[in-house]
C-alpha cells in the first residue's frame, strides 16, 4: 500500500534506501529543520534538528522514535506503523548479517585462518591473549624456565648437565635459612607496611582506583550490561541533549531496541576493561568519558574506530557489587583519581540530578561513587 504519497518504505531493500526515501519525505513536506522539530514538540516528539539532519546525510538505519517523531511531523499518525514496520525488517536483517560476520570471524581462530579472506579476520586487538603462555613462543612458562636451566647447566659443565640431589641435612639447612630470612625482613618493614598492620592505612583507599586491587571481573567477549536498578533496560546509544546541543551518548533503552550497537568488552593486561560497541554501518568504538563541556562525565563512542590503545579515558575497572549477586557488577572509570563510578543520571541537562532511573534514554555518566541508593550504580552483565 502507497503511503505519504506515492513513497512505499515497504519496498526498500537496504538501509540506505530506506533513508533515501525518508529524506524525500521531508522534501515533500516543504518544512525546514527547525519546523520539523516544532511540529514534533507540538506531538509530544523529541526530534531535534540537528539529529535530523545528521540522521538524513547518512546512510545508516535511523532509531525507531526518529523515524515516528518524522513521520508524525510530516504527515498523518497512520503512517507511523508502515514506517516503523519496514524499519523493523532492515534491523532484523542487519541483525542476522551481523551474526553471520561474527561466526565466520570466529572460525579462523579455530582452523587456523588459511583460507579466510583478511577483511573477515578478527582483529589482532580483539583477541583474547592465551595468558597461560609466553607471547611469542606459545610455551608454558614453566617450560621456557626448565629449559633456560639446562642451558645453565650445560654452559657451566662444558655441554653435560649433571644434577645433583639434596641430602634432607642439606634441604632442612636450606629451609632454614628461608624461615630466617623471611622474619627478618618482617621486622625491618615499617610498621605501616607490614601485611594485615593498619597503622598508616589510608581510610580512602578501598574508594581509590589507584589504590585498589584489581579483583576477578566478568567474562570478557560479547555482552548485554543491564542496570539492577531498570532490568528492561539495556545499555546502548541514544541522544542527549544540553543547551540545545545533542551528541550521540551511552543510554539506557529497552533491551529489544538496544542493538545494533552489539557490545564486547575485553579485557586488557592490566586488568583493566575496555567496552567496544559494534556497529554494522560505523564499525567498530570505544567507550571514552567526556572531560569537560557540557556534556562532562558521559560516554560517547564517537568518532567511530577511535579506539585509542592506552587511553584512561576508555579504560574502566569492572568490580563486583558489594553485597550484590555473582552478575552484579561496578563499574569505574580509570582516568580519575577520585573515586568515580558508572552510573544513570535521568537528566542530561542536570548534572546534580537524581541517580539511578528507570526511565528510558536515561543517560549513562561518570558520577562520584555512592553508599546510599548504590543501585543506581550497579549493573548486570551477562552473556549477549
Amino acid at each position: 500500500m502507497a503511503i505519504s504519497g506515492d513513497l512505499e518504505p515497504g519496498g526498500a531493500r537496504t538501509s540506505a534506501e530506506y533513508v533515501v526515501l525518508l529524506r524525500r519525505l521531508k522534501e515533500r513536506s516543504g518544512l525546514t529543520y527547525r519546523q520539523l522539530e516544532e511540529r514534533a514538540a507540538e506531538r509530544g516528539d523529541v526530534l531535534a534538528r540537528s539529529t535530523l539532519a545528521d540522521v538524513l546525510r547518512r546512510d545508516a538505519l535511523p532509531r525507531a522514535e526518529v523515524v515516528a517523531a518524522l513521520v508524525r511531523a510530516c504527515g498523518p499518525e497512520e503512517d507511523v506503523a508502515e514506517w516503523l514496520a519496514a524499519r523493523e525488517r532492515l534491523a532484523e536483517g542487519e541483525r542476522l548479517a551481523g551474526a553471520e560476520r561474527a561466526e565466520r570471524a570466529e572460525r579462523p581462530e579455530a582452523s587456523g585462518g588459511d583460507d579466510v579472506p583478511e577483511s573477515d579476520r578478527v582483529p589482532e586487538s580483539d583477541r583474547v591473549p592465551d595468558v597461560g603462555r609466553v607471547p611469542g613462543t606459545g610455551r608454558a612458562p614453566e617450560d621456557e624456565a626448565a629449559e633456560g636451566r639446562a642451558a645453565e647447566g650445560e654452559a657451566a659443565g662444558g655441554g653435560r648437565t649433571r644434577t645433583v640431589p639434596l641430602t634432607p641435612l642439606v634441604a632442612l639447612a636450606s629451609l632454614g635459612t628461608v624461615v630466617l630470612l623471611v622474619i627478618a625482613a618482617v621486622v625491618l618493614l615499617p610498621d605501616g607496611e607490614r601485611t594485615g598492620d593498619s597503622k598508616g592505612a589510608d581510610p580512602e583507599a578501598s574508594m581509590n582506583p589507584a589504590a585498589t586491587p584489581l579483583a576477578a571481573g566478568p567474562t570478557p567477549g560479547w555482552s548485554r550490561v543491564r542496570p539492577v536498578g531498570a532490568p528492561t533496560l539495556c545499555l546502548t546509544d541514544g541522544e542527549a541533549r544540553v543547551d540545545g546541543d545533542t551528541k550521540t551518548v551511552a543510554v539506557q533503552r529497552p533491551c529489544t531496541e538496544a542493538v545494533p550497537p552489539r557490545t564486547y568488552l575485553q579485557r586488557e593486561s592490566d586488568g583493566l576493561y575496555v567496552i567496544k560497541w559494534d556497529h554494522p554501518d560505523h564499525g567498530a568504538a570505544c567507550l571514552t568519558v567526556l572531560d569537560g563541556g557540557p556534556f562532562h562525565g558521559m560516554l560517547e563512542p564517537w568518532p567511530w574506530k577511535a579506539c585509542r590503545g592506552g587511553s584512561t579515558a576508555q579504560r574502566f575497572r569492572i568490580e563486583p557489587a558489594p553485597g550484590g549477586g555473582t552478575d552484579h557488577w561496578r563499574f569505574r572509570p580509570a582516568q580519575d583519581a577520585e573515586p568515580l563510578c558508572v552510573g544513570i543520571r535521568e537528566s542530561a541537562e542536570d548534572p546534580d540530578g537524581s541517580q539511578g532511573s528507570d526511565k528510558a534514554g536515561a543517560v549513562v555518566v561518570a558520577q562520584r561513587c555512592t553508599v546510599q541508593d548504590a543501585n543506581g550504580q550497579v549493573f548486570i552483565i551477562e552473556p549477549e
